[in-house]
């Protein structure tokens, strides 16, 4: 760059003053000088620290000609051979470009000589390597590190030592701008060698290592970062440890609340079948699934709340817990308040024992808030291999003996076909009945109620059921599904609707009178709108002068009586009458019988069918008659069969009475030659 100024500044000065080279000699601490030679070698100018010293023609000394002339020759910067310049008492490295003007005229050389003592300690800065510059093919040295003054002579006067290596790949590389790294050994010798050259300049560049230093510095690093790669991954070793056990801890944590019930703390339903699984897998398993639901639950939550049913729910599965003492076995809450019992036994004697022992257990009084609580329960046992090999086969079982129980509340019962295919039949009954009124397969018959002269007071309308897939089913087969599925209110409504249209059509077009008496389920009645449904009813479908009485059972009760007080007062008001059936296997009182404005008694079938040998079946409907009497009744007697039943409820003053004897349920024709003839 200070070539190409220091020329341009000459080719347009007509007088050019050294002063400018001493300018730009300042810029450049490593130029020893700078000098302006004629194309024939001859000085022309030099800068002020040479004025007087005598420079020879370039082209007569035979360290400068060769590269003279190739500065002629060449549009680029050629570096020269190095030599001692005695008038500066320097080793110094020639640069040379030649000065053209406009029309391609050569007009001057610039010289500048780098002072080789200076650039030295620029390449040196301790530097364990041997860097060496050399001009053709390595035989002109013109500069290396790591000198001393007193070895400049030896070393620029003379050609290289011979070094097989690099001799070869000076001549042989064709393509120079590689760059070649190399190992070499020499007797006991070796370095690392490394050769590149510079085609701007046409200079080689070769760099060589002693290879102890390479291994010194490869051990010396090897050992820091051995120590730094084994402490990192020590502390991340360490590390991992630490989130692996933090990861396990909350997996384990989640685990736990995932498998475990947050009130009882008892396994939850997502361990039975892992645990299924662990005892199946058991060489000659044997072991039984219990089902333990608790019975009427759901009205200690509904009447005290929430916190006495959670309450109960965790001293019953502390007891269920407690019962496993003897035995080998796991507790799950399946859900609200049931729980399954795995029983690693399978011997019926043993689990009926342990059954039994439980049902004792969770009997037991619950002390909640000073309260006394009593609450039984319900069991259902299937056993493993024997009634099922699979866990979802296994649990349905134990849940169908445990629903078989519950009917009878308190008690436990082991898994057989017979409980199984009586399921299977309520279920096809459940699905049959959701579309039997759709499907005009709910038929009445109605049986008549005689007075004590023998004519007709009245009829209760009795359901029949005939599916077109599963034949006739009797009511008390169906009757209980509908209650349990709660598809009675619809039906029960629907057979209110029936029996009224039917019957007072019959009234009108045969100008007869007599009382139609319909059975009101607990369910039916219980609903919130069930007056206004009977109101609309006898509004729609009877004339107004159909007498109607509603029969109930005793298990309406069990409800508050109070409660449904003004439900029989607004009937009352509407001319309907009570009729209470079933009198005497129930819950009733004399005092609910005091209370509730009741128009008629209906003595059970169960009471009459021994009264002509059974005394003291015989006593109690005749206190049953009389007290009916005493409170203002009409009694009535279902179930009468025979003509000396007829004869003893005559003689005890009941008022009506029902029965094959004197009829069995009619269809709508046969009932109307029937009240014709009575």
């Amino acid at each position: 760059m200070i070539q190409n100024l220091i020329a341009d500044e000459y080719l347009h000065q007509q007088h050019f003053a050294s002063n400018s080279l001493d300018v730009a000699l300042k810029q450049n601490h490593l130029s020893a000088g700078i000098w302006i030679f004629s194309p024939q070698g001859d000085l022309l100018v030099t800068s002020s620290n040479l004025k007087g010293q005598q420079i020879t023609n370039l082209l007569n000394h035979r360290n400068t000609r060769t590269w003279f002339r190739e500065t002629i020759n060449s549009s680029k910067m050629v570096i020269g051979r190095a030599y001692f310049l005695t008038s500066l008492n320097r080793w110094i490295l020639p640069l040379r470009k030649k000065i053209v003007n406009s029309e391609g005229e050569i007009i001057a050389v610039i010289s500048t000589g780098l002072d080789l003592a200076v650039l030295q300690s620029e390449w040196q800065k301790n530097n364990p390597h041997t860097i060496e510059a050399t001009l053709e093919n390595g035989n002109y040295r013109i500069l290396r590190n790591n000198l001393t003054m007193s070895q400049f002579e030896r070393f620029y006067n003379h050609a290289p030592p011979e070094n097989e290596l690099l001799k070869n790949q000076y001549n042989s590389q064709q393509d120079k701008t590689n760059f070649l790294q190399t190992f070499f050994s020499q007797g006991q010798d070796e370095h690392l060698y490394t050769l590149t050259y510079n085609e701007n300049y046409h200079f080689w560049v070769s760099a060589s290592l002693p290879f102890e230093h390479v291994k010194q510095r490869l051990y010396s690093h090897s050992f820091f970062y051995s120590i730094f790669y084994l402490l990192l991954i020590s502390i991340g070793y360490i590390l991992f440890r630490w989130i692996v056990k933090v990861e396990n801890s909350k997996i384990n944590e989640l685990t736990y609340k995932a498998e475990h019930d947050t009130l009882t703390g008892l396994p939850n339903r997502t361990v039975i079948k892992s645990h299924f699984k662990r005892l199946q897998a058991k060489e000659g398993a044997h072991f039984s699934l219990l089902y333990v639901d608790l019975d009427n639950f759901k009205n200690i939550n509904d009447t005290f709340g929430h916190s006495y049913g959670d309450a109960i729910l965790i001293e019953a599965s502390q007891r269920i817990t407690n019962s496993l003492a003897l035995h080998s076995g796991l507790v799950a809450r399946y859900s609200g308040d049931e729980f399954v019992i795995f029983l690693d036994v399978a011997d019926r004697e043993s689990v009926e024992n342990y059954a039994k022992r439980l049902l004792e257990s969770i009997a037991l009084p619950y002390l909640i808030n000073q309260n006394a609580f009593r609450i039984s329960s319900s069991i259902g046992i299937a056993c493993f291999p024997d009634d099922a090999s699979h866990i979802e086969t296994l649990l349905s079982y134990a849940d169908n003996s445990m629903t078989m129980a519950k009917k009878k509340r308190n008690q436990y019962l082991f898994f057989s076909k017979h409980v199984h295919h009586q399921l299977m039949r309520n279920i096809e009954i459940e699905q049959a009945l959701h579309h039997a009124i759709e499907n005009d397969e709910i038929n009445l018959v109605y049986q008549p109620q005689m007075d004590r002269d023998n004519k007709l007071f009245g009829v209760e309308a009795l359901v029949r059921w005939h599916s077109k897939k599963l034949g006739f089913i009797a009511p008390d087969q169906f009757i209980p599904v509908a209650e349990e599925t709660g598809l009675m209110p619809k039906l029960g409504l629907y057979i209110m609707h029936k029996a009224m249209q039917e019957i007072d059509d019959l009234q009108q077009q045969n100008n007869l009178s007599f009382k139609l008496s319909i059975n009101v389920s607990v369910r039916q009645f219980i609903q919130i709108d069930f007056i206004e449904k009977l109101m609309d009813a006898c509004k729609n479908f009877t004339s107004g002068q159909i007498d109607i009485t509603i029969e109930i059972t005793e298990s309406l009760f069990i409800e508050s009586v109070d409660s449904l007080l003004p439900l029989f007062y607004k009937m009352k008001a509407h001319h309907i009458s009570i009729s209470l059936d079933d009198f005497g296997t129930g819950y009733s009182s004399l005092s609910m019988l005091r209370k509730i404005p009741i128009d008629e008694l209906k003595i059970d079938k169960s009471f009459v069918d021994n009264i002509s040998i059974d005394k003291n079946d015989k006593a109690m409907v005749n206190s049953i008659i009389s007290m009916g009497k005493n409170l203002g009744m009409t009694v009535l007697a279902e179930g009468v069969e025979t003509k000396e039943q007829a004869s003893i409820l005559s003689d005890a003053g009941c008022d009506l009475y029902q029965g094959y004897y004197f009829s069995k349920p009619l269809s709508l024709d046969a009932l109307i030659t029937f009240a014709k003839q009575h």
